[in-house]
């Protein structure tokens, strides 16, 4: 038989259906693969809880459902993408990114809009597209009812955010910025701030219920962080520096009191209001902060760190008399020459090598009470080690309370929602107010004695809060108001006094230009 005859013909080789073995090999593997599969994405319905992965969505609340409402428009656009929807969201990034740097607002708009569709559970969408609006768009006009217009619209898309993504605290946190800070804190804020307050349809949409005194841009601003908080309460997750986001209430609720001090309000409105900011600063102490260093804490608590500490290396002193300074003196006795010599200059006046020669000594006659307690005799030494123990942990805890607080300059707030209430502070306020309408009246007599009436009741003011009176945020307005009355003095040809009695406050600012 020839070699060609033995060769299986062309037709051999195909097998049913005219396909190759191993097309339908494949063929086979993808209808056996197929079954799995529609048994993990079946879709939840009224009939049952659908498939493996419907039923992990529903867990973890990961379904659209769960997230937020659910938009028909969004879902048939991402349909349409054909699964290349994160191919088409970059290239919209690219084009918002251009519109954005030539100030091409219409199309920055439209692209980041396509975006939301595609992406409405994306923060960062609704965010940017947000301040776009607010911030960008508003300043485009002259007029300051067209610009509060804008501020609105990007206000609103954030609820229309907060809609698609019902567990997210950081649109809402957004929305309380935008209202307090766009509204509260711009060039305009006179005009914004009353505009708000006359905004019959926002407040319709926003809260049908809400009385005509808690229409202040402030209140609605901290209700919306209020109800931010409430879902990371819930356990939603917060995305965010918690101690900044808890901190927003307290914010919200001072710039209000402050607000309408700047409008003249000093009566129980006023006081009120600092009585709601009190509020709000206690329950934010008192709220569990969680920390870079994995610890919770509560900012209320540092005093009680700090006494508790004091506490047990009193006790550790009891227990092992004499026996820390022992271990100082003992460590410094081992210091080198050069260390004692560099240890005895003058920081300021150190040389390299001498700074880190002390720096050397500093590391080397360092002692901790964790130190002493293991050099304890053998029967006191399990309990010195478990005071020094605790007492390491009340004020690494102190140290740790004193830094956060810091962040949000926290004893500086406590001290001043304290002080508002009191009566010289109330009046401080009053005078100065009257102060400068009587100057910008030019009534410079009747302003001269405001301003000295102010000055006396800021002096007993600062005089009752060394916080206030060491604080520089507190010269700094103080000196504001005074360089106002040196301004008056000059009208007057008269000279300031030589000795005024915030002089101190003066030269703790520095001289003014």
């Amino acid at each position: 038989m020839s070699q060609a005859s033995r060769r299986p013909s062309a037709a051999g080789q195909q097998s049913w259906l005219g396909l190759r073995p191993t097309t339908l090999l494949l063929l086979v593997a993808i209808a056996v693969l197929l079954v799995p599969l529609s048994a993990l994405s079946q879709p939840a319905d009224s009939a049952g809880p659908g498939g493996l992965l419907a039923r992990l969505r529903s867990r973890f609340g990961l379904s659209q459902a769960n997230l937020g409402d659910v938009d028909p428009t969004s879902e048939t656009m991402r349909f349409a993408t054909l699964g290349l929807k994160n191919v088409a969201v970059t290239l919209l990034w690219d084009r918002a990114n251009h519109y954005k740097k030539v100030e091409d607002w219409a199309n920055l708009s439209a692209t980041l809009e396509q975006m939301t569709k595609l992406q409405p559970n994306f923060y960062s969408i609704w965010d940017f597209q947000a301040h776009n609006l607010s911030y960008n768009i508003s300043v485009e006009f002259d007029d300051y009812r067209d610009r509060y217009g804008w501020v609105i619209k990007g206000i609103e898309f954030l609820r229309q955010g907060i809609g698609y993504n019902a567990r997210e605290p950081r649109l809402l946190g957004r929305m309380g910025w935008f209202i307090g800070q766009k509204v509260g804190k711009s060039d305009e804020k006179k005009q914004y701030r009353r505009l708000f307050k006359a905004d019959d349809d926002f407040h319709d949409r926003d809260d049908p219920e809400r009385t005509l005194p808690e229409r202040d841009n402030w209140l609605v601003s901290r209700g919306k962080y209020r109800a931010g908080q409430s879902l990371v309460d819930g356990g939603a997750p917060l995305r965010t520096t918690p101690l900044i986001f808890h901190s927003e209430p307290m914010m919200s609720a001072i710039n209000y009191a402050r607000a309408l001090q700047d409008e003249g309000e000093f009566g129980p409105p006023g006081s009120a209001a600092w009585n709601l900011a009190k509020d709000e600063l206690e329950r934010f102490a008192e709220r569990d902060i969680s920390t870079s260093w994995g610890v919770p804490i509560q900012l209320r608590l540092r005093e009680a760190e700090q006494k508790r500490a004091a506490q047990r290396a009193e006790e550790l002193e009891k227990l092992l008399p004499g026996q820390f300074a022992a271990l100082e003196e003992s460590r410094r006795a081992g210091l080198t020459a050069e260390q004692r010599e560099a240890i005895a200059v003058p920081i300021m006046d150190r040389t390299e090598a001498q700074q880190q020669a002390a720096a050397a000594a500093e590391a080397a006659t360092k002692v901790t009470w964790k130190m002493v307690a293991r050099q304890a005799p053998a029967d006191v030494r399990s309990r010195a080690e478990e005071l020094a123990r605790e007492y390491t942990e009340a004020s690494e805890r102190a140290e740790m309370i004193d830094r956060y607080r810091d962040i949000v300059n926290f004893d500086f707030w406590r001290a001043t929602c304290e002080s508002e209430v009191t009566e010289p502070c109330l009046r401080a306020h009053e005078r100065t107010w009257a102060a400068d309408r009587e100057f910008q009246a030019a009534r410079l007599q009747a302003a001269k004695k405001a301003y000295e009436e102010a000055f006396a009741a800021w002096r007993q003011v600062l005089d009752a809060s060394t916080i206030l009176r060491e604080d520089a945020l507190t010269a700094d307005d103080l000196a504001e108001v005074v360089d106002r009355y040196r301004k008056l003095l000059e009208q007057l040809d008269e000279p300031f006094p030589s000795s005024f009695v915030l002089q101190d406050v003066l030269d703790r600012v520095g001289p003014q230009p």
